[in-house]
């Protein structure tokens, strides 16, 4: 009690002497009334003198940290004030310890680092302390001096304080940005049930458990932390990401598209993301998205794209597109990051081209050899030999092939099997396309290695008929010879062609005993399969027999009439090569006449019916039939009034009038040849002759002398002027002296210009120059025949004329030399010689409507037998038709072509055909013709590079814009000329596939991660 009331009486004291004041302001100031407090110790320390009294140093320190807990702007100039006026104080770390708080509050976190570093930790308190090293660090952390932060929250990250977790996250935080990952896992896992940070920590420990490489922890944990609504954030894409790529990493493929494929729409992504969906694509059998992801990741040329080229190889592969496969094994194979890809991609782009036979570049070949080159320890080394060796046996482009062989030492049995198949091979390929002379030099290389006894043997046929086709008779009557010895042989079809072969070379000698005996050899043969060609034999027999010096008419006959009972050869021919025999034996006199009406009965349209005709009118009129010969000579008259059979029968109509006394009408005939024709020499002659005996017979001496002035011909005045200039220009030229004969037969035409002879002796002048090779002045003697009306020499004119314009190229002036010699002749090979002009005419002068017309005439025509011909002239029809934009005619044309030639022609009609059909829209056939167009050998490189490009424009006419690029990426890869606008066409298709591919994507914003601290959030 007494201690008590002592106590109570000092605090009533407290109240009442000079300090009054100052326990007042304490008391409000201890019950945190700042305002009051301040008011109470201002009025003390105005009022109290001693300033070096405690009391009033305290009143002093009270008044700062009491404007300072109201945040007064004058607050830390008094507490400055204060420290400076006494420097001793023991409030000065304590005043330094607010200040740095009050900043802190404020946002001020570099006045706060400067406070709180004048601040010694050593007089704070326990809670003062973990408020300070909190504040500190913080106040570091958001000036980026990290290391001075992580020292600050490492003193009470693992301590009791309310700032000891926020510490703890603080640190873990900068420890993951040093990636000091291992220690900044140990301090979220600390955190993850705080639920302060719990949804921040799980992301952090997700993304460490990734960084660190533990992507099956990841797996593990991220479907937890998305599927619990206290952890990180669901769904976001940076989470989709990090599962993915670890469902990725742990090659759980299917659990990983899901994921990435989220992040992979709704971020922009890089071609590392794109590449990790691509193949969980691919791992997963969604063969059509991988290849199209993957193929965005090809944009750059590094070792990500050689594995992208690879993996779409693949996919491939499972969707069995082989050819797609290869070209991405090709891409693959191209660059060296991974030497492992390369080879793996190279063999397979290799053998992808052998199998598919597929290698427009003869890459297949090459990518062995190159193979080789860059592997040669590989353990593929058997095998490759093997694959070329089958290329070798099978490719057309034998030059390389020769090439690579001879690089290839110490050859096997199977690789000198291949050389002597590919030498054999390409022999042949020079024979096809006409180069007979070097086919016969590269067939000599199939002795180099004698494995096979029957491709020698065959490639001695082949050098045989290449010497045929260069009208080397005598060296290819030896080769076929040679041939024939080989034991073994069981070519049937070669023996059957040797034995034909040998019987016309010998034919087109001349040579008619051993023709014959050749010719019988052949028919012999058993088992011939070409009955058009045994017909032929038997026909080629009965010429060699009818012309032979001493003609054997009756086994001529017999093998025409032999020739008759075989299909596919001109029966009409043999049939009145048969009649001429009949009329030179006496015994068949009336046979001759019946096989001519024969002749005229089967083949109406025939180009020996006039002939045929002609020569029964005569039968007729030898025997004495004149009723019957004059029907057959005015047929002739009346139904071929151009023919120049018509001149001769109204001389026979003569004869027999004359012969039957009617002198009048005979007279009348023999003038109107006179009139209507103009003659040579031998026919005039004969005619006015005729006239003379009709004169004689009527005794009409009197016309003879008129007629011999009128017509020299009959050489009734033998001083006659032209007669005598006709008679020294005719002989020169029969004895073929041809400077004399031009200058005496311009003599003739300079003074008779219109005379009688002119057209013959203009003939003649024409001919010499035609054989002088003078064609300018040949033309234009042949010219003025053309100019004339028709005699027996404008046929020969027109043909002439044409051929010299056509092989001058003058092709504009030879067409109507064409058109009318197409009227005039009767003869059927200068029918057909003349269709074949105006086809090429008209095709060169690219009129190819009509070129069409005329190409399908030729074709029509039975006389078409040469195998050259038969090519050009479907080949003219199926580019006219396609020129003509007659699409659908053209395709059988075009077709043919390209089966049957495979030369530069038939390069361009496959192509041509392959374009018709893209431009009918029929993309099918059209890309398998393509794929035909590339499978030729030898590849022209123009036609192959359009045929890519139309190839791209197919891919791009049905939405394949991976196939579209990597086509067109041939031809400007591999397009070997730069000057001739394919390149820059490819290249223009290119930058339209690229513009397609443009599919710009939405991206989100980044979300910020940052906890923003201060006091309210953990006090």
């Amino acid at each position: 009690m007494i201690f008590s009331f002592l106590a109570w009486g000092q605090a009533s004291d407290r109240y009442k002497g000079e300090y009054a004041n100052f326990y007042r302001g304490e008391e409000l100031y201890e019950k945190a009334q700042y305002g009051a407090a301040r008011e109470v110790f201002s009025e003390f320390t105005k009022s109290f003198q001693d300033v070096q009294d405690p009391m009033y140093v305290k009143a002093r320190y009270y008044e700062g940290m009491a404007a300072l807990e109201l945040f007064n702007g004058d607050a830390i100039k008094l507490l400055m004030e204060f420290n400076n006026e006494y420097p001793e104080s023991i409030y000065k770390n304590t005043i330094f310890f607010k200040i740095g708080e009050n900043y802190y509050q404020s946002k001020k976190y570099k006045d706060a680092k400067e406070w709180l570093d004048k601040t010694d930790p050593k007089e704070l308190d326990t809670a003062q302390l973990a408020t300070y090293h909190f504040k500190l660090g913080y106040a570091n952390f958001q000036l980026e001096d990290y290391a001075s932060a992580r020292n600050e929250f490492y003193e009470i990250k693992d301590g009791k304080s309310n700032y000891s977790d926020p510490a703890l996250y603080y640190y873990s935080h900068i420890a993951y940005k040093n990636k000091a990952y291992q220690e900044a896992l140990d301090g979220f896992l600390k955190l993850q049930n705080n639920s302060a940070f719990q949804k921040e920590v799980g992301y952090y420990i997700v993304q460490i458990y990734y960084l660190m490489g533990n992507y099956k922890k990841v797996a593990e944990l991220a479907p937890e932390y998305t599927n619990n609504d206290n952890g990180i954030e669901k769904n976001t894409a940076e989470m989709n990401l990090l599962i993915g790529d670890a469902y990725y990493r742990v090659q759980k493929y299917d659990e990983a598209v899901a994921y990435l494929e989220d992040y992979n729409k709704r971020k922009e992504t890089t071609r590392d993301q794109d590449y990790a969906l691509a193949y969980s694509y691919l791992k997963s059998k969604q063969y059509d998205n991988a290849v199209k992801l993957f193929n965005r990741v090809t944009k750059e040329n590094d070792a990500l794209t050689q594995a992208a080229y690879y993996h779409i190889a693949q996919a491939y592969i499972e969707k069995e597109e082989l050819n797609y496969a290869r070209a991405a094994f090709k891409s693959a194979s191209d660059v060296d990051f991974d030497i492992k890809i390369q080879e793996d991609a190279l063999y397979n782009y290799a053998v992808l081209s052998y199998k598919v036979d597929y290698n427009p570049y003869n890459e297949s070949i090459k990518a062995f050899e190159l193979y080789l080159a860059k592997f040669p320890n590989s353990d593929k080394t058997e095998n490759i030999y093997n694959y070329m060796v089958n290329v070798y046996s099978s490719t057309k482009n034998y030059e390389e092939a020769l090439k690579s062989l001879d690089r290839i030492p110490n050859k096997n049995i199977k690789l000198k099997t291949a050389y002597q198949i590919v030498s054999f091979n390409m022999g042949i390929e020079k024979y096809e396309r006409g180069d007979y002379t070097k086919c016969i030099e590269i067939l000599k290389g199939v002795n180099k290695y004698d494995v096979n006894p029957m491709i020698t043997a065959k490639a001695k046929f082949w050098s045989a008929d290449a010497n045929y086709m260069l009208k080397s008779w005598s060296a290819a009557i030896n080769g076929y010879r040679d041939f024939l010895l080989v034991p073994g042989m069981n070519d049937l079809q070669l023996k059957e062609n040797a034995y034909y072969n040998i019987a016309y070379a010998y034919f087109m000698q001349k040579d008619w005993v051993q023709a014959i005996q050749a010719f019988r050899t052949y028919t012999q043969l058993s088992n011939i399969k070409d009955k058009a060609r045994l017909g032929d034999a038997y026909t080629r027999l009965g010429d060699c027999y009818f012309t032979k010096d001493d003609p054997d008419f009756q086994k001529s006959a017999m093998n025409y009439e032999n020739a008759l009972s075989y299909d596919g050869i001109q029966k009409d021919e043999v049939l009145y090569s048969l009649s001429k025999v009949y009329r030179l034996m006496p015994a068949k006199r009336e046979a001759q006449i019946t096989t001519l009406e024969k002749l005229l009965k089967d083949y109406p349209k025939s180009n020996f019916v006039i002939p045929a005709l002609f020569d029964i009118a005569s039968g007729y009129k030898n025997e004495g039939k004149y009723t019957d010969a004059l029907i057959n000579f005015n047929k002739i008259i009346q139904d071929y009034p151009s023919n120049i059979l018509v001149k001769d029968a109204l001389i026979e109509i003569a004869d027999i009038k004359f012969k039957q006394k009617n002198y009048q009408e005979s007279e009348s005939y023999f003038r109107r040849v006179l009139k209507e024709f103009a003659l040579d020499d031998v026919t005039c002659k004969r005619v006015t002759k005729g006239i003379v005996d009709i004169y004689r017979a009527t005794r009409q001496q009197d016309k003879i002398v008129a007629l011999g002035k009128e017509f020299p011909c009959a050489e009734i005045s033998s001083d006659d002027e032209e007669i005598f200039f006709y008679e020294t220009a005719n002989e020169l030229y029969v004895n073929e002296k041809y400077n004399e004969a031009i200058t005496e037969i311009n003599k003739y035409l300079k003074n008779f210009p219109d005379g009688r002879f002119a057209i013959q002796l203009t003939s003649y002048l024409a001919d010499i120059y035609y054989q002088r090779d003078d064609q300018e002045e040949a033309v234009l003697y042949y010219s003025k025949i053309i100019e004339k009306p028709n005699s027996p020499y404008t046929e020969e004119a027109l043909i002439r004329s044409s051929k010299i314009l056509f092989n001058n190229e003058q092709y504009d002036q030879a067409l109507p030399y064409y058109e009318k010699l197409i009227k005039l002749t009767s003869n059927s090979q200068v029918i057909y010689n003349t269709q074949l002009g105006l086809m090429r005419c008209y095709y060169l002068l690219e009129d190819y409507t009509k070129a069409a017309d005329y190409a399908s005439k030729v074709l029509e025509n039975e006389l078409l037998k040469d195998k050259e011909l038969q090519e050009i002239s479907n080949y003219i029809a199926g580019v006219s038709y396609f020129k003509s934009d007659q699409l659908q005619k053209s395709l059988s044309y075009l077709r043919w072509t390209a089966d049957k030639i495979s030369n530069e022609r038939g390069m361009e009609a496959l192509y041509l055909l392959a374009e018709a059909n893209y431009l009918l829209k029929d993309y099918v056939n059209a890309e398998k013709l393509h794929n035909e167009l590339m499978n030729r050998k030898p590849m022209d490189a123009v036609w192959m590079g359009r045929s890519f490009i139309l190839q791209a424009k197919v891919f791009m006419a049905v939405d394949d814009l991976f196939q579209a690029e990597q086509t067109i990426n041939i031809v400007i890869e591999k397009y070997p000329n730069s000057d001739d606008g394919i390149k820059e066409e490819a290249q223009s298709v290119k930058e339209e596939i690229l513009q397609l591919k443009e599919t710009p994507k939405d991206v989100e914003d980044n979300i910020n991660r940052m906890i923003d601290m201060n006091d309210e959030d953990n006090e």
